[in-house]
């Protein structure tokens, strides 16, 4: 990945070094790494453009603030915690299933695109064929 790149992830905040060097280069820690990863497999893997990621990203952070938020309020059995758990729980489903619903829409385009492919490539084979 180019340096270019990286900047351009930070300008746009996708991506943030955990540190900096007296003469300004970033360093990125493990768990920096592991976020590059993330935005590497939604772009690479799953075909998201910059947006559809800072979204998916920012999903999948909230998700996590609420799971921290449901375990700080697990022990409780007040009335009033278990009503917040199962407003957290309410979110968190929520949160799932519209990500779940992005990444169907996407499939379902990636088939759609396949499916082309393929229909093409059968009439090519059709046209083969035909020549002998």
């Amino acid at each position: 990945m180019s340096t270019r790149t990286l900047r351009y992830y930070e300008e746009i905040g996708l991506l943030r070094p955990s540190s900096y060097t007296a003469g300004g280069e970033r360093r990125y820690a493990g768990s920096d790494l592991e976020g590059l990863g993330r935005i590497l497999e939604l772009r690479d893997v799953l075909g998201m453009n910059l947006d559809e990621i800072r979204e998916f990203l920012d999903s999948e952070q909230h998700l996590d603030e609420l799971r921290n938020a449901y375990r700080a309020n697990k022990g409780l059995s007040s009335t009033s915690a278990k009503a917040r758990r199962r407003s957290i729980l309410e979110e968190a489903l929520t949160l799932n299933e519209g990500l779940a619903k992005q990444l169907d829409a996407k499939l379902e385009r990636m088939r759609e695109f396949r499916d082309r492919l393929l229909s093409q490539a059968s009439r090519c084979r059709e046209l083969l064929d035909e020549l002998g």
